[in-house]
């Protein structure tokens, strides 16, 4: 086993006051502020004492966690926490210091009731330390109990891409293979994300909570925002068997206006603007479904959502409903309604091969949904209503309404006759519903059509503009000193390619892939703005592409959709100019096509390979972590420099694209995502392939983006 470790630690310690205190809502389970404690690795067992002395005096310790094989490690990150400068004092203020941190993730719940330990220290040096032992008791144990390498990265990673929520309880559990951008399989296993736990049981559909200790996020502030750890909405999940194939499941969820989703007299969707045929705006209400006496006082919430679909090489439909930014502007149009945000995302898997019928067919498919609704007004986390009033009571039956009707209705579809045919509307046209319904629905109509008419749009982005106070955009000349956004470096880096898998040099003949090499080119420097319009070709802005004129830059640039207009400026640089452009080498061939080519040729080969190290399950699924011909699936502009070239993103080209990427923007300071951006071999001279470079974007905090306005000369 590793050799002992002492080290005085920052530990967030739960207590009986808190407990009882977070029963009603009242309180955080565990402090936001940490206690100093004196931590011991002994062997397997990692031990806590109040002080030194007690450690030297041969006391018991305080706490005592046992490691075993199926603990989660996380990587080392910094944590900021907001520390009183007076014990009794509450208006003394409090002071913002930032430590370094790995989490302890254990099976089964410890002596304090948790089964997360976050484990902080002054330096990270010290922190990197502890964690290459503890990494190394624990693969000992991985080793001694016979594990596999398979299971090996189920269990020592905390976070795997693409894969299914891990239920506690019975449930049907799925999982997407990592693909290549050609359909082939790269042969990894997926892991498990988060804990869900059955809390409600309706019509044979199981409803999951996601447990509270995998939505709490240890690193989630930053900066101004790092008083605290970030405390997320739970989502909730359904899964369960349909008796359909995937189209026919997947055409009942999106052609929903032939039928009613919702029980509720005045609970409706209606398409608000059908973009294409991938993409849709949908209006959807609310009500609240809780205590009767309540019912009268409690507005229907409204949400406006955008939804987008696309089918996997393995024949899943995914389909993603992302919180529209227009939808406060909308609430206030509709007269009554209470702006709510929802994202969601809803998964319809066909069988495996060894379980379809002849001809490959899929008869059953499994439809998970995973929801996160915040009803917003008067009740956000944390707030006092929420003592009270769970938002459970605005959503949740009106979420397993809509997927029981799902399955009565893929069900009926097996049928020569049908009972009853599910209307868009239950309600009688005589009964006070049907009324209210009615008088719903053309408040509803009047608000779509003075939202969307033309000229609204830029009318009530500008009052919406001015009623924030804002930091004013700064002019920024080309031809004057560059520019520097000063992005805290704690917020992106680079990353290790030891999970990332890449084409042989006989992948042509034996479709293997092979562990991808560390990448060619070295992070160095990413910046982030705000811009008032998309902005293209800013590398002739950027002051290192003018500092550094013997450097060559590898620029690329993730246009955000907005507004806001965000971009993400990545620069790399060769680690040996020579080896990376000049040299007769399968990447510099590959790379002086791709420098010197056409914008074909570079649409023809640009690879991206996209990962979520961290993030909540919907994330997850939105991204995937599918290789991509990115020039395919959407706009790249390319620019040519004497000492650069620049890859601009136009990601609203793709609906799909800017919904996934609204959806991840949405939640950026909870998700760590790994971007790696490589040229794909096509022919055996530029095989085996190899990674230009990877950025990894560490829980970004948007707000912290420059704001400039762009003045040519």
């Amino acid at each position: 086993m590793a050799r002992d470790m002492e080290a005085q630690v920052f530990r967030w310690a739960p207590s009986t006051a808190r407990n009882l205190l977070s029963t009603v809502g009242l309180s955080r389970r565990v402090s936001p502020v940490p206690v100093t404690r004196y931590a011991v690795l002994h062997g397997t067992f990692l031990e806590y004492y109040h002080h030194e002395d007690s450690y030297r005096m041969k006391m018991a310790p305080a706490r005592t966690w046992t490691l075993c094989s199926r603990c989660k490690l996380s990587d080392v990150f910094p944590f900021n926490f907001g520390r009183s400068h007076s014990l009794w004092n509450p208006l003394s203020g409090t002071s913002h210091e930032m430590c370094w941190c790995v989490t302890l993730t254990f099976p089964a719940r410890q002596a304090d009731g948790l089964h997360v330990l976050q484990i902080g220290f002054e330096r990270e040096d010290q922190a990197k330390f502890w964690h290459a032992s503890l990494h190394e008791t624990i693969s000992r144990l991985i080793e001694r109990d016979g594990l596999n390498s398979s299971m090996l990265r189920k269990v020592n990673r905390e976070y795997t891409p693409g894969s299914t929520p891990r239920m506690t309880e019975d449930a049907a559990a799925g999982a997407n293979s990592s693909r290549g951008a050609d359909g082939d399989d790269d042969g990894d296993d997926d892991g498990s994300v988060g804990t869900w736990y059955a809390v409600k049981h309706v019509n044979g559909v199981r409803v999951f909570m996601e447990s509270e200790d995998d939505s709490f996020t240890p690193a989630g502030g930053h900066g101004a925002h790092g008083a605290g750890a970030s405390k997320e909405e739970n989502a909730r999940m359904i899964s369960c068997v349909m008796r359909g194939d995937p189209q026919s499941v997947f055409e009942s969820v999106w052609n929903f206006e032939s039928y009613s989703h919702m029980k509720s007299n005045v609970s409706f969707l209606k398409v608000v603007k059908q973009v294409d045929e991938h993409r849709r705006v949908i209006h959807v209400q609310f009500p609240y479904r809780g205590s009767t006496l309540l019912k009268g006082l409690m507005p229907t919430r409204v949400v406006l959502v955008e939804s987008t679909w696309r089918q996997d090489c393995d024949g899943t439909f995914v389909i993603l409903f992302s919180n529209h930014h227009q939808t406060s502007q909308y609430a206030k149009t509709t007269g009554g309604l209470v702006p709510a945000k929802m994202n969601a995302a809803v998964t319809i898997a066909p069988l495996k091969p060894n379980y379809r019928l002849r001809n490959n067919y899929s008869h059953e498919s499994l439809m998970t949904v995973v929801m996160r609704f915040e009803p917003g007004g008067w009740f956000e986390p944390g707030s006092i209503p929420r003592i009270f009033i769970n938002s459970d009571a605005f959503f949740l039956q009106s979420m397993v309404d809509w997927f029981i009707s799902i399955r009565e209705r893929t069900e009926q579809e097996r049928f020569v006759s049908k009972p009853l045919k599910i209307a868009v509307s239950s309600v009688p046209t005589e009964s006070a519903g049907y009324k209210v319904e009615q008088v719903v629905k053309r408040v509803t109509s009047t608000a779509i059509q003075t939202l969307f008419r033309p000229g609204s749009r830029g009318k009530q982005g500008e009052g919406n503009s001015r009623s924030k106070e804002q930091a004013p955009f700064v002019e920024a000349e080309v031809g004057k000193e560059g520019m520097n956004s000063r992005f805290d470096s704690r917020f992106w880096s680079s990353a290790s390619a030891a999970y990332l898998k890449v084409r042989g040099k006989k992948y042509l003949e034996d479709k293997v892939k092979i562990p991808a090499a560390e990448p060619m080119f070295e992070l160095f420097r990413v910046d982030l703005f705000e811009f008032p319009a998309p902005c293209e070709h800013l590398a002739p802005s950027m002051d290192y592409v003018k500092d550094f004129p013997e450097k060559f830059f590898y620029i690329v640039q993730l246009m955000v959709p907005g507004p806001p207009h965000y971009s993400i400026i990545a620069a790399f640089t060769p680690k040996d100019k020579e080896a990376c452009l000049e040299a007769d080498s399968p990447f510099s061939r590959l790379m002086r096509t791709f420098v010197d080519g056409t914008d074909d040729d570079r649409n023809q080969i640009f690879k991206l390979i996209p990962a979520i190290v961290e993030g909540s399950w919907i994330v997850q699924k939105a991204v995937g972590n599918t290789p991509a011909i990115l020039g395919k699936k959407i706009r790249i502009a390319y620019h040519r420099g004497a000492n650069y070239i620049e890859l601009d993103f136009d990601i609203a080209s793709s609906a799909m694209a800017a919904n996934i990427v609204r959806l991840v923007s949405s939640a950026t300071k909870t998700v760590v995502v790994d971007m790696a951006f490589l040229n794909e071999g096509q022919s055996e001279d530029v095989l085996p392939e190899q990674l230009i470079g990877i950025l990894r974007l560490n829980k970004v905090d948007l707000s912290l983006a420059k704001r400039v306005h762009m003045k040519s000369e």
